[in-house]
């Protein structure tokens, strides 16, 4: 009996230890720059600078409940909605954890894997070598169990307990996680990191522009195209404090790339690229 109840208290113990452990959800996601398996720069902050939210499934080739859930399809139903074939607003990403692992692990024809982790995936993949930056970002983001998955916001908030209290196979986890947990940054706060999100871009009739006012202020948007000709200029008049949804027609433009400026009444504006198809 004794010998149970030191089984009992040392499990307790180490669950304890391993909650601890977790990156917080509504904590800062720290930075990190990797090379993909296709010889490409990821930067965590440059898409989320962008307005993109970022979906990260972090694994290993040898667990089997990554295994399932790679096979579930939820991450290529994910990139194929909401990465470059779809809406082009979030950035889904594949880190293999592991340092123990290799590219044969990935691939399928090594030691230590479930199998080919690559074929077919169309979203980034990442496999990083044992080094320094491998460690900070396990440091920084309290990899403790595999899969973990992280949903970043644009104003760079994360959030985790969602997806490893459901680990259910929908798509509609990682969805929610955006509309519910990721909340509009402040436009006149000079503290956020993204406070205004374009949704749908490109655009071919009109688009959505999200923000919030931590201030009652006067809303004028000035779109200009490539060259900085001014194609338009609209007066929202005075807004109040709180989330904002604006709905702008692109229909009038021409096709091509242009730039939204959204000036509040504190005097804080913030650009963005828009394509118009």
């Amino acid at each position: 009996m004794r010998q149970f109840r030191y089984i009992l208290l040392l499990c307790l113990s180490l669950l304890a230890k391993v909650a601890i452990a977790q990156l917080p959800d509504g904590a800062t996601a720290p930075d990190f720059t990797f090379t993909d398996i296709n010889g490409n720069t990821q930067n965590l902050y440059s898409y989320l600078n962008q307005g993109k939210y970022v979906a990260i499934d972090i694994s290993a080739t040898w667990c089997v409940p990554c295994w399932n859930y790679h096979n579930g399809g939820v991450m290529d139903s994910i990139y194929l909605a909401h990465d470059l074939p779809g809406a082009g607003d979030w950035k889904v990403m594949f880190i293999e954890a592991d340092a123990n692992t290799d590219s044969a692990d990935l691939h399928g024809t090594g030691t230590n894997t479930q199998g080919d982790w690559v074929q077919s995936a169309g979203y980034t993949i990442i496999d990083p070598l044992q080094g320094t930056a491998l460690n900070n970002f396990r440091n920084g983001y309290a990899i403790s169990v595999y899969p973990t998955f992280y949903m970043i916001c644009p104003n760079k908030k994360v959030y985790q307990d969602t997806f490893r209290t459901i680990l259910a196979p929908y798509v509609q986890t990682w969805e929610y996680a955006a509309d519910n947990l990721c909340t509009a940054a402040g436009i006149d706060n000079l503290k956020d990191y993204n406070p205004v999100t374009i949704y749908p871009n490109p655009a071919r009739t009109t688009t959505n522009i999200y923000f919030a006012l931590n201030n009652a202020g006067k809303i004028i948007l000035t779109v200009t195209n490539m060259i900085g000709e001014v194609a338009d200029v609209r007066d929202y008049g005075v807004l109040y404090p709180g989330d904002q949804f604006l709905v702008y027609d692109v229909s009038r433009l021409r096709q091509g790339v242009y730039f939204f400026t959204l000036t509040s009444g504190a005097g804080r504006s913030v650009r963005k690229k828009i394509i118009i198809q």
